[in-house]
């Protein structure tokens, strides 16, 4: 049996775990491929609506795919697992939170290459800013955020 205490703690029942996303907010193992799925139907509608049926169905079935993948591939891979969100031990949650510092580095590298290359080359370069601009500001403002929390 465990207390309040163990369930924060990471001590509670494994499924319960699993089920909190990021900051807490309750997520279930279907949430991802379900979300891919309806990003497929999104694509779908996008392009059909611009008359290229040809990229309405490779979205939709490559989206599709994805789903079919995290969901019978995550009871084999770990890894699979993870981006399918089943985050549900410390030793997972810790391996998210690295890839995702890694991936915040590297598109902070690529955004900056970015914008450096089209103002040398004399290119408009306001979207590299743009997203230069949100990058910063989402890292200084979680910083702050999270450091408040504790």
């Amino acid at each position: 049996m465990s207390t309040d205490a163990d369930t924060e703690a990471g001590g509670g029942e494994p499924e319960q775990n699993e089920r909190k996303g990021r900051g807490g907010v309750p997520r279930g193992p279907w949430t991802v491929p379900v979300t891919a799925a309806v990003m497929g139907g999104v694509f779908l509608a996008i392009y059909l609506s611009h008359h290229d049926v040809g990229m309405a169905v490779s979205g939709l079935v490559i989206m599709i795919a994805y789903a079919a993948v995290l969901v019978f591939g995550s009871r084999r891979s770990e890894a699979v697992a993870l981006l399918r969100g089943e985050t549900g031990d410390e030793r997972r949650r810790s391996i998210e939170l690295r890839a995702s510092a890694l991936t915040l580095h590297v598109l902070t590298l690529v955004l900056v290459g970015g914008y450096l290359v089209s103002l040398i080359r004399g290119h408009e370069s306001m979207t590299w800013a743009g997203l230069c601009a949100v990058l910063g500001a989402t890292y200084l403002l979680s910083t702050i955020i999270l450091t408040r929390r504790g």
